[in-house]
């Protein structure tokens, strides 16, 4: 399950974006779109390399994911409060794509132990 925790993390923040412009006051275009942002980077998020050579890649396409959203907002009709907690939960899943752990992968495998220090 770990292997696929900074996917999980995307999926999760798509899934809230959906919620969000669903219990929102009416649907707007511009809210939609959040949501087809939002599922657009996880699935980039996931098929994004874990490999030594590309070891920010998924962090990379999170945050310009989150990026997205703010222009989406700022271009269709202004922030609404919904797609504030939008952009909200884009920020919250790149910066969750940056620190979640993906057990299983290239990175981990080659990953050097760390030294211990005795004393």
């Amino acid at each position: 399950m770990l292997k696929y925790a900074k996917s999980l993390a995307m999926v999760a923040a798509t899934a809230a974006s959906a919620l969000v412009a669903v219990l929102a006051d009416g649907v707007t275009p511009g809210e939609w779109l959040m949501v087809v942002n939002s599922a657009v980077f996880a699935a980039a998020v996931f098929t994004a390399p874990n490999v030594p050579g590309a070891r920010y890649t998924k962090s990379v396409l999170a945050f310009l994911g989150a990026g997205l959203a703010v222009a989406i907002s700022v271009i269709t009709d202004g922030i609404t409060l919904a797609e504030g907690i939008q952009i909200a939960l884009a920020g919250l899943a790149a910066i969750g794509v940056r620190v979640a752990p993906n057990a299983g992968d290239m990175l981990a495998r080659t990953a050097r132990p760390q030294p211990t220090l005795r004393l």
